[in-house]
């Protein structure tokens, strides 16, 4: 599939400069179609549409699409609702009562809040969150911290503000040398950055379904590595919990001996299965094409950002297709509203005062061209 002309596929740009894929990702037109075909099917025809071996099925798409965006084994890949559910699932299995959790100041809070709630719990766990040097964590700080106390490293792989892709392999490797764990939540970086959580050394890898995956909203997935979820018990259980979920045996949970140990629920299958579609429909383009892709927008926009008088660019060099900026005395926000307001409207994002712009496969040079002469003609 070639990224030269994808409006058929993603028919919002062809009336928006759509530059926002680090919040929602918009979802290729055969994905929407697919996915509410399928719910909508559910609705009309119950059991006759989902008969009983194939909702024991259902998840196995999933999990073998996962892998080969991991690069693991299905079996290593469990299935769910969302990146705050697979980030609580999995850290309060880990049951805790010493020791310190580490993150850092700038994370989205979904990442820091399981460690903040665990240590409220529990009077022998502390936290310590690694504080920001102008909105950028330097990987040495984080490697200072870990100690023989740290029980485990809750990290993303890119940070959502500034695009910052942190080291993960030396984290991994530090933290093991001590005994801890490795938790990433990689929702802004799946889908566009290869991924191979072997080399990457971590215990877990999380991601969500609605940016970069170009998914429906209400999809999550995570790998987890054979040495963790061995030794874990699920903090959520229900009859998917079972290793034969048919059997409806009350007296006893039989757990999987895979990853799926953590899948518990009836969820929204329709969707779940539409994630399979956006991953194969990536894959078919090839995710390191689309990383080159990306990142060349994103060199580009830096580049013309960089000739514009009062930009200041916080984004450094190490980070994905995300570029956070702001512009010496103005308003981000009227500065974005403006830009909502243009013949051609642009949709990026205002976070903490800066703006945040973020292309992705359906973009073109010319829509980072149009977003230059928007912003030249604001200021």
């Amino acid at each position: 599939m070639s990224l030269n002309d994808l409006s058929d596929d993603f028919p919002i740009c062809n009336t928006l400069n759509y530059l926002n894929a680090a919040s929602i990702g918009p979802v290729p037109q055969s994905v929407i179609d697919f996915s509410t075909s399928f719910s909508a099917e559910i609705a009309r025809g119950g059991t006759k549409t989902l008969s009983e071996e194939k909702e024991d099925m259902v998840y196995d798409g999933l999990r073998d699409e996962g892998g080969k965006l991991f690069g693991c084994s299905p079996e290593d890949v469990a299935v769910f609702n969302s990146v705050s559910e697979a980030l609580n699932c999995i850290a309060w299995s880990l049951e805790l009562d010493k020791g310190k959790l580490i993150s850092t100041n700038i994370e989205f809070p979904s990442v820091t809040y399981p460690a903040l709630r665990m240590a409220q719990k529990e009077k022998g766990i502390t936290t310590k969150l690694v504080s920001a040097v102008d909105w950028h964590v330097p990987v040495e700080d984080i490697l200072e911290e870990i100690d023989e106390t740290t029980k485990a490293v809750f990290i993303t792989h890119v940070e959502n503000l500034t695009g910052q892709v942190h080291d993960i392999k030396r984290i991994s490797e530090r933290a093991h040398e001590v005994g801890a764990m490795v938790i990433v939540d990689g929702i802004q970086a799946a889908g566009y950055i290869p991924l191979d959580v072997k080399k990457l050394q971590i215990d877990a890898y999380i991601t969500g379904s609605y940016k970069w995956l170009c998914s429906p909203f209400g999809t999550g997935m995570a790998y987890v590595s054979k040495e963790l979820y061995d030794k874990l018990t699920p903090l959520f259980v229900g009859w998917r919990t079972a290793e034969e979920i048919w059997d409806f045996d009350p007296n006893v949970i039989n757990y999987p001996s895979t990853a799926r140990k953590f899948e518990y629920s009836t969820s929204a299958y329709g969707v779940k299965l539409g994630m399979v579609e956006s991953i194969k429909y990536l894959r078919n383009i090839g995710i390191d094409k689309i990383y080159e892709h990306d990142m060349k927008l994103d060199g580009i926009l830096r580049e013309e950002l960089g000739q514009i008088e009062g930009v200041d660019i916080i984004t450094i060099d190490e980070h994905g297709p995300i570029v956070t900026f702001k512009i010496e005395g103005r308003d981000s926000r009227e500065i974005n509203n403006r830009l909502r307001n243009l013949e051609r409207p642009v949709e990026l994002s205002v976070r903490l005062g800066l703006i945040r712009v973020s292309p992705h496969l359906y973009n073109t040079v010319e829509d980072i061209a149009q977003l230059i002469d928007g912003i030249r003609q604001v200021v």
